[in-house]
């Protein structure tokens, strides 16, 4: 089981490729606040893990001496690149025994060698296979070595691991908090994160996931896209991606560093493949979801993450998706939300989804409709303690 801290929920600890954020919630009135936050962004000549591992113990024990976290206790998450998964499909059985069928039919699917791992799933729904009915199951993959690796380093940053999460699972349930009337049990929901490595596509049906998709495109390919178009340096072209999104979500700086309407046409025509590219994955998705799960249309597609507020993705979405898109607020409804940023700094809030969604863990504003024996899969390592 998850320990509670009362009336404080854990903190939420997301360390990505461009920063790092912690975030923990404390109960109001029965309604979620902001207790303590702390934001750090990494400088853009930091690449290395080895480069920022420095940054991020400053950064986490300045955080805590200055800010008022209450307890150490912490849940943290994989991100992109660091677990697998997979969709299978088993014949109906109890909760007690599906885990051991997991394990069996997972054994060859993923692509990990001789290496332990840790094997962890969702059931996702009831799907017709041929003239049966199936269960499909999203099974998650990671390394032993990563886990114990992560546990570690959240031990000598002098916090106490209590989980640790999965990128995707954490984004659905920064959202999925504000499903609480009835008519939400069957909304469909459809949620992107576009990082910096990369993206992932997350369907919800109610309070629950029933799909993910990891996209191999993120910020970093887009910088190197608008890099080579405009003869920069990467660094060069995220800073000019990153004025030029500012601009977009209505945050004006100074007139001399707004990029000039020349300048953004090139950087779209830049970007706009890549753009494409994600937009037929995501129709892809759709397409799946639709035909597997036989589901109601979603209604509407979020974006989320550092990279939300890119406008050529937006604009691509819009026209080729037939579903509503906008951009998400994870923070929405919060008390003391502007403890994570000012109203200046607005394109910073849909990147707060993966640290909204581990404070969230456990607490007692996510409810699941599925029994407690399924429910309880999505761990993806051994609660410590």
């Amino acid at each position: 089981m998850i320990r509670r801290q009362g009336r404080y929920t854990h903190i939420g600890l997301d360390i990505g490729a461009t920063g790092m954020r912690m975030l923990q919630l404390a109960d109001r009135d029965g309604e979620p606040a902001v207790q303590a936050a702390a934001h750090l962004e990494f400088p853009s000549a930091v690449e290395s893990w080895e480069e920022r591992w420095p940054l991020i113990l400053r950064g986490i024990r300045d955080a805590l001496s200055s800010q008022p976290f209450f307890g150490r206790d912490v849940v943290i998450a994989l991100g992109t690149g660091e677990f697998q998964l997979k969709n299978i499909r088993l014949p109906k059985m109890p909760p007690d025994e599906m885990e051991a069928a997991v394990q069996f039919e997972a054994q060859d699917r993923f692509e990990l060698g001789d290496c332990a791992a840790q094997l962890r799933y969702l059931p996702a729904g009831e799907v017709r296979h041929g003239n049966e009915v199936k269960e499909e199951v999203i099974v998650f993959a990671a390394r032993d070595e990563l886990v114990a690796q992560r546990l570690g380093q959240v031990v000598e940053l002098g916090l106490r691991p209590v989980a640790i999460d999965l990128t995707p699972c954490a984004v659905a349930r920064s959202f999925i908090r504000y499903l609480r009337r009835s008519e939400d049990a069957s909304a469909v929901n459809v949620f992107m994160e576009i990082g910096r490595r990369g993206s992932c596509v997350v369907i919800t049906r109610g309070t629950e996931i029933v799909f993910i998709k990891l996209i191999d495109i993120g910020g970093d390919e887009m910088n190197a896209a608008v890099a080579r178009a405009m003869k920069l340096s990467a660094t060069e072209a995220a800073e000019l991606r990153v004025r030029i999104m500012r601009d977009s979500a209505g945050r004006k700086g100074d007139p001399g560093h707004t990029a000039s309407s020349e300048i953004q046409a090139r950087v779209q025509d830049a970007l706009r493949p890549l753009a494409e590219r994600i937009s037929r994955d995501v129709q892809l998705c759709l397409r799946y979801f639709a035909v597997t799960f036989r589901g109601q249309r979603p209604d509407s597609l979020t974006l989320i993450g550092g990279e939300a507020h890119e406008p050529v993705l937006m604009n691509v979405l819009t026209r080729e998706v037939d579903i509503p898109c906008t951009i998400g607020n994870p923070l929405r409804g919060v008390g003391r939300a502007e403890l994570t940023a000012t109203r200046e700094q607005k394109t910073l809030q849909p990147a707060w989804s993966v640290a909204m969604g581990l404070a969230l863990r456990g607490s007692p504003w996510i409810r699941s409709s599925r029994p407690a024996g399924a429910a309880s899969q999505n761990r993806l390592a051994a609660v410590v303690g």
